[in-house]
């Protein structure tokens, strides 16, 4: 038995020297340094990832204040060419409408707010319906030839009403609607 006994403590003390060094092969950085030296180290490490992930945060915070500004100044223009709109002389609807066509087509305008600009035209555009749905012409464009028949049968328009057809055709546009013909024809309507 003494020699059985003396053949475990020989395997005994073989085994632990092969797990002493398996861990220093695997830890050699923690099996030579203290172990304060290894606390710093992933500090370290730790505070370089913190600092990392702040400055992405930052990024994001300032390309979404960005994005809040414009669209507070995009929603400002919006508001002052609703209040043109709604202007008693013609020639100030008309800017109206025509910024607001312009403002319909900017990337910061979003699903709603099309809409919203969509519904600014039904009264401007249900006024020209009734007087007909074409042809159209310019109230203000030149009447030099008379007796033309074509002209004779012609619903009679203003630019602000033109303006309102643009910004109908092209907030539809923006939100996949066919965009009636009578309205596209007066989106048309030129000066002759």
């Amino acid at each position: 038995m003494t020699m059985t006994a003396g053949l475990t403590g020989a395997a005994a003390a073989q085994g632990t020297g092969a797990v002493h060094g398996f861990a220093g092969a695997v830890l050699p950085m923690a099996a030579s340094q203290p172990w304060y030296e290894v606390v710093t180290s992933v500090a370290t490490l730790v505070a370089a990832l913190g600092a990392i992930g702040a400055i992405v945060v930052g990024i994001f915070t300032i390309r979404q204040r960005a994005e809040s500004d414009a669209r507070a100044q995009w929603w400002s223009r919006v508001q002052w060419a609703v209040d043109l709109s709604f202007e008693e002389e013609r020639s100030r609807r008309t800017v109206g409408f025509e910024a607001l066509a312009l403002l319909a087509q900017s990337p910061l305008a979003r699903a709603g707010d099309v809409e919203f600009l969509r519904g600014l035209t039904l009264d401007t555009l249900a006024a020209v319906q009734s007087r007909g749905e074409g042809p159209f012409s310019l109230e203000d464009a030149s009447q030099t030839v008379e007796g033309v028949s074509s002209q004779s049968h012609r619903v009679t328009v203003g630019r602000d009403e033109v303006a309102a057809a643009r910004l109908r055709s092209v907030t539809d546009a923006a939100q996949n609607l066919a965009t009636p013909g009578w309205i596209d024809e007066l989106a048309r309507t030129r000066s002759t």
